[in-house]
């Protein structure tokens, strides 16, 4: 999965439909997840491009990764991968499974589904 494969790959506006694993129709979202799921736009402006790119890989992936495996797909720098994935757990968008390894969590498949910001 390299960006050579990127026409294969789901676009970001896609997401509903690879995020949510075959035996689920929906996910099943606290009411304090949907309410920040559903902010303003402006609540979305930390994330950026990368962080969407690894996220994108975590979803679709549904699989708990390294950030050198992320960052191998996404051809961006380990180093810069594990700190946007600090923040992404920071906020919620990735959970982090034992040591080094990261997988999305319900928030972070939302916010795919969602589609924010354009």
């Amino acid at each position: 999965m390299t960006n050579d494969e990127d026409e294969e790959f789901p676009k970001f506006e896609d997401m509903e439909k690879v995020v949510l694993d075959d035996d689920e129709d929906a996910l099943d979202f606290s009411e304090a997840e949907q309410a920040w799921l559903q902010e303003d736009r402006e609540d979305y402006e930390w994330i950026t491009e990368m962080d969407k790119e690894i996220l994108r890989v975590l979803g679709v992936s549904h699989l708990t990764l390294t950030p050198a495996v992320i960052a191998d797909n996404i051809d961006r720098s380990r180093a810069g991968v594990s700190h946007r994935l600090n923040a992404l757990s920071a906020g919620g968008l990735v959970e982090k499974e034992g040591r080094g390894k990261y997988k999305i969590s319900k928030l972070g498949a939302g916010y795919l589904m969602q589609g924010l910001p354009p």
